[in-house]
C-alpha cells in the first residue's frame, strides 16, 4: 500500500467524475493527483551537472521489437516462438545517462499519467480481446463505452502507479525488484478469471508501444535522444515484466522469495 486510505479516497474522486468533465478537472485537483504520484516513493539522489555522459549499457538496447518479431513469424507461417533472453535483465542497473533520460521523459502530470495508462490498456484489449475477461466491469457497458468509465480510468491510473514507482526508484533498484515481484504474486488471484502466463507478453508489448509513442512525441528531444529514450524505456518495460512474471510463476507454486512489503 503506497497511499493512505484517506488519500486514496480523494484520489479516486478525481477519476470517478464523468468523462466529459475530465478535461475540465480543476487545477487544484490535477495538482493533487500529480503530487500523489510524486510521493509514491522517497526523494531521489540526482547526479551532479558535471558528471560525464555515460555510454548506454542497457542489456537489451539493440533487441528487436517483439511485436514485429511475432508478425514476421506469423507471415512466414513459422511456429517458432521468439525467445528473449532475460538473464541479463534481472539485475539491470541503469547508468547515469539512462537514469537522466528516464527522469527527463517521465511526468507526474495527470494528463500524462492517464493518457499513458489508457493507451497501454487500449493496446492490450485491441491486440488480445481475451484479456477483457480479466476486468468484469467491461461487460456492463455497450460497445466501447467502457473506455469512458470510472472503472477504466481507475485501472489505467493503477497501472501507471507501478511505472511511477519504478522510475522514482531508479537510484534504488534494490527496492524495485521485490515491489514488482509482489505485484506478480498478486496476479495469481486472476488465474481463476482466465489470466494466462502469455499475457505478460502483451503487457510488455503494450508498455513498449505506448512509451515509444510518448518518446517520439517529445519536442524537447532531438532524434538521437528519442532513439536512446526508446531503448531505455523498452529495457525498463522488459525489466518490469520479467520480475512480475517471476512473482506470478512462483506464486502459483506457493513460493515467495521476498518478505511481505510493509
Amino acid at each position: 500500500m503506497y497511499m493512505s486510505n484517506a488519500v486514496y479516497d480523494v484520489f479516486r474522486c478525481c477519476v470517478r467524475m464523468p468523462s466529459a468533465s475530465l478535461s475540465k478537472l480543476p487545477a487544484a485537483a490535477r495538482q493533487f493527483v500529480s503530487h500523489v504520484f510524486s510521493l509514491l516513493s522517497s526523494s531521489q539522489t540526482t547526479s551532479s551537472s558535471n558528471e560525464k555522459r555515460a555510454n548506454f549499457s542497457t542489456p537489451q538496447a539493440n533487441r528487436r521489437n517483439k511485436v514485429e518479431d511475432r508478425r514476421m513469424s506469423e507471415n512466414s507461417g513459422s511456429n517458432v516462438i521468439v525467445q528473449i533472453h532475460t538473464k541479463s535483465i534481472e539485475k539491470w542497473e541503469p547508468n547515469v545517462r539512462e537514469k537522466e533520460l528516464l527522469r527527463r521523459t517521465w511526468s507526474d502530470e495527470f494528463d500524462f499519467l492517464y493518457d499513458l495508462g489508457s493507451a497501454i490498456y487500449c493496446y492490450i484489449f485491441d491486440h488480445n480481446p481475451h484479456c477483457k475477461q480479466l476486468f468484469p466491469f467491461i461487460a456492463n457497458y455497450e460497445g466501447d463505452a467502457w473506455k469512458h468509465s470510472k472503472e477504466f480510468r481507475t485501472q489505467a491510473l493503477k497501472f501507471v502507479q507501478t511505472l511511477a514507482h519504478v522510475v522514482k526508484n531508479i537510484y534504488h533498484m534494490d527496492r524495485v525488484e521485490p515491489y514488482l515481484y509482489a505485484i506478480g504474486q498478486r496476479h495469481c488471484r486472476f488465474a481463476e478469471r482466465g489470466f494466462k502466463h502469455e499475457y505478460w507478453d502483451i503487457f510488455q508489448d503494450a508498455m513498449e508501444h505506448a512509451l515509444e509513442a510518448r518518446m517520439k512525441s517529445l519536442t524537447s528531444l532531438d532524434i538521437t535522444e528519442k532513439e536512446e529514450a526508446v531503448k531505455v524505456w523498452r529495457t525498463l518495460a522488459l525489466y518490469t515484466v520479467v520480475h512480475m512474471r517471476a512473482g506470478y510463476l512462483d506464486g502459483l507454486q506457493g513460493i515467495n522469495r521476498f518478505p511481505p512489503l510493509v
